[in-house]
């Protein structure tokens, strides 16, 4: 992790604007008016143990909308996969009681597909291709297009990779088309601060080209008809940004973290490079927007070696068939909890513009591709962690499902093998998570479905009881 006196540093220069010779230092970056507002978009694979996942304070109803303040509760009262957050808790909005009810209307693909897919972008997925699309941007792609510095990272999407099993893809453009993710800190750390660390006569090959290439097109431009002139002054618009992009970051006001091996064998150790890297790309204002997929950790890792080799197939799917697998997933979801929280001390250690930590500042929207590792989808329990500017936090809310779609369920679960209701519908949760960043709009990806009854429901529109 980040050394504090770093950390310090780090937040010093963003805050002040200064800097010192060396290091990756080139020249001062402009200073913002106001720290600015971030979003970081974290999934994990598998969904929730939603049994263990869940909180039950005593004469707490199923019927019926509750709420449960988080700040005088000690950690004892959290839920053991929750516990890990409860330095934190009064950043924290837990909520029960939502689904991914269009990912089980959504016909074609496997569930995981549809899964990791509705969840970020809230519409269908598109398997006509060899990888799967989506049919529209996801909500990190949505914000970046809304907040991004002209002359920095619109937004970073990495991967946190397992030997055995990748991270789920969350970032997904316009056309639908899948945005590819760094899975190796190494490879992230140079994406963030190599134009800075690479020395000015690499920038300045680098715009030289760009300008060489530009003076080619203008001469040529005469032989194109319109339709061709402004095909080329489009890529040439794309080109154009791309330079200012890259002197933007050749010219940081502050200190990358220290860079990091090649390799981690860790999978923990993995997620804290990662932690440092987006902790420093956020005090830099390098990014705005970060995507986090967590990939399949190591069963020992967890503490669930015995059991199985491989989470996915050897514990995850048969979490209603072993309570010993069952209990394995509650010690997994705890562990990401874990990381989660020690992401969340970091950004809470960086001063920002203001006299803010960067974490205060800050939106985590934590989710998964699924609600369980049997591939259901009833039972969506994300959490969201900052964003006190749009939320009231430190609460634990609860709903009753309602939803007239039916989401599939173990025939020894529930008789039939599905449920006649679901939670909420995610893509509200997307709409309060697009309006808390600035944007003004009713949906994100669907607007409504037809259940399997034929029943309208609306997905458009904010979750209430956020604020």
């Amino acid at each position: 992790m980040i050394p504090r006196r770093q950390i310090l540093r780090m937040g010093a220069l963003t805050a002040l604007g200064a800097g010192w010779p060396g290091g990756v230092v080139r020249a001062l970056a402009q200073a913002p008016a106001g720290p600015p507002r971030r979003l970081l978009v974290i999934s994990h694979c598998h969904g929730w143990p939603y049994a263990d996942w869940r909180m039950r304070p005593a004469g707490a109803a199923e019927d019926r909308p509750w709420e449960l303040d988080l700040g005088p509760l000690p950690a004892g009262a959290f839920s053991a996969p929750l516990a890990p957050l409860h330095p934190h808790r009064h950043r924290v909005l837990a909520l029960e009681g939502l689904s991914l009810g269009t990912a089980e209307l959504d016909g074609g693909g496997n569930r995981h597909d549809r899964g990791w897919i509705h969840s970020w972008t809230g519409n269908d997925a598109d398997f006509a291709g060899r990888d799967t699309r989506s049919t529209s941007a996801s909500i990190d792609q949505l914000v970046a297009a809304h907040i991004a510095r002209p002359d920095r990272l619109p937004s970073l999407e990495l991967s946190v990779d397992a030997a055995l099993e990748a991270g789920r893809p969350i970032s997904y453009n316009a056309g639908g088309v899948r945005l590819p993710a760094e899975n190796t800190p190494l490879r992230a750390w140079e994406r963030v601060f190599g134009p800075a660390s690479s020395g000015d006569a690499v920038g300045t090959r680098r715009r030289t080209t760009l300008d060489f290439a530009y003076r080619e097109y203008r001469a040529l431009a005469p032989r194109f008809d319109a339709a061709g002139r402004a095909r080329v002054e489009a890529h040439f618009g794309l080109v154009e940004r791309l330079g200012h992009r890259l002197e933007g970051l050749a010219t940081l006001a502050c200190e990358a973290p220290p860079r990091p091996a090649g390799s981690f064998e860790q999978y923990d150790r993995r997620f804290d490079a990662f932690t440092d890297i987006i902790a420093a790309a956020f005090a830099c204002d390098i990014t705005r927007v970060v995507s986090l997929s967590l990939g399949e950790m190591p069963t020992a890792e967890f503490g669930a070696a015995h059991i199985s080799d491989k989470v996915h197939k050897g514990i995850a799917h048969y979490i209603y068939d072993d309570p010993a697998k069952h209990a394995a997933m509650a010690d997994y979801a705890r562990h990401h909890a874990e990381q989660v929280a020690r992401l969340v001390s970091t950004l809470e250690a960086i001063p920002d513009a203001g006299g803010d930590s960067v974490m205060d500042n800050t939106l985590i929207v934590w989710g998964s591709e699924l609600g369980d590792g049997w591939h259901g989808y009833g039972h969506y329990c994300p959490v969201l962690i900052g964003g006190s500017w749009a939320f009231a936090t430190g609460r634990y809310l609860y709903w009753p499902h309602t939803t007239p779609i039916e989401v599939r369920v173990p025939s020894h679960v529930v008789a039939g093998g599905s449920t006649r209701r679901s939670g909420i519908p995610h893509q509200r949760l997307l709409v309060s998570v697009a309006r808390a960043m600035g944007l003004d709009v009713d949906h994100v990806g669907l607007s409504y479905v037809r259940g399997q009854r034929g029943d309208f429901v609306d997905v458009s529109g904010p979750l209430g009881r956020l604020a």
